[in-house]
């Protein structure tokens, strides 16, 4: 690939993504399909309902980042990190998703595997939707700005 001006603006966009997400403290790592074709509105609100049935029951505040992508065979497929979910155990959850939606994929986040670099590679795709909410919930991380 030729290195020309737009795919470093593209890069320093992922980049700039990255560094903030970076900057918080995530509890899982969700991958969220549907076994049906909703329209995107249905989707996003389907995604919506899940954050909210999360905060009922657990009685927490989530602070997230999600992209949603269309997959090879035409349907909706969520990415999300989600935080201010310590202790809360997953398996409720992924079983929640399963049964009224489809496939689902929730794990522990692992700062290490750097989720935060693969879930920005839709903010610089076009035709995507991606969505950033409750911030303030999530604890930030400190950084040594001496080095």
């Amino acid at each position: 690939m030729k290195y020309t001006q737009e795919y470093k603006s593209v890069n320093l966009l992922r980049e700039a993504w990255v560094n903030l997400l970076d900057r918080y403290v995530y509890d899982w790592f969700c991958h969220l399909t549907f076994r049906d074709l909703p329209k995107t509105f249905t989707a996003i609100n389907r995604f919506n309902g899940f954050i909210t049935a999360i905060q009922r029951k657990e009685k927490v505040d989530i602070g997230y980042y999600v992209a949603m992508e269309t997959t090879m065979l035409g349907r909706y497929h969520f990415h999300a990190l989600l935080g201010g979910l310590p202790g809360i155990y997953i398996l409720p959850w992924w079983k929640w998703w399963f049964t009224r939606y489809g496939r689902s994929k929730i794990e522990r986040y692992d700062p290490k595997l750097k989720a935060s670099h693969y879930v920005t590679k839709y903010v610089t795709k076009q035709l995507t939707w991606y969505e950033i909410k409750g911030l303030e919930y999530l604890n930030q991380l400190v950084f040594d700005i001496k080095n």
